[in-house]
């Protein structure tokens, strides 16, 4: 079996009993170079990718170097201050290139619903329009109507109070010759009546 087999193996059972392992991330900056120690007399031993997950496995006692297990199952020192707690922004970038990619569609549906209402709105609001234009019109030509109604009754009745007039004057008319004549027939006839009385008594 090869060494660096044996090695990750090792480390494998190492990782497996150890309570301590917490994942870890590289630094963006640029790739950093690993010590086969904690301390900087260490000669380097490995290099490790900028952004790429490794797990902590312990640090030392001043704190200042972390040992850490790479992807291929390695291990080496580290700098701790190279270390971040949360994903680094090349792990990071395609999940938020995903969210931004979700909010701008739902920017573009919010977009597209505003302009969908506001085109009901207005298509409404023209109809709306229309439609008090057509009653206004409608209105207009009742109130035509009416007044031409109101012309004519009027005119009507004109035409019943000058009837009217005009029978109540022929009326008068009538009553007054029907009155005269009878008045003369009756100076008249007296006079003519007993003449004759006359005559005939002498006859």
């Amino acid at each position: 079996m090869k060494k660096h087999n044996i090695i990750a193996l090792l480390s494998f059972f190492a990782i497996s009993f150890n309570g301590y392992a917490i994942d870890k991330y590289v630094t963006d900056n640029v790739d950093i170079y690993l010590r086969r120690g904690p301390g900087s007399q260490y000669a380097f031993s490995n290099a490790v990718k900028a952004g790429e997950k490794v797990v902590e496995l312990e640090k030392s006692a001043d704190g200042k170097f972390t040992r850490i297990q790479l992807n291929n199952g390695s291990t080496a020192w580290i700098e701790t201050s190279k270390l971040n707690e949360q994903p680094s922004y090349k792990e990071r970038f395609p999940a938020l290139e995903a969210k931004l990619a979700e909010y701008q569609d739902k920017v573009d549906n919010a977009e597209a619903n505003q302009q969908k209402l506001l085109s009901d709105y207005i298509q409404k609001l023209q109809t709306a329009e229309k439609s008090i234009e057509t009653l206004q019109n409608k209105n207009e030509a009742l109130e035509q109507k009416v007044k031409e109604q109101n012309s004519r009754i009027e005119s009507m009745l004109n035409q019943v109070d000058d009837k009217r007039r005009d029978l109540i004057i022929t009326w008068f008319t009538y009553g007054g010759l029907v009155a005269g004549g009878g008045l003369i027939l009756g100076l008249i006839l007296p006079r003519i009546i007993p003449s004759r009385r006359k005559k005939d008594r002498w006859m």
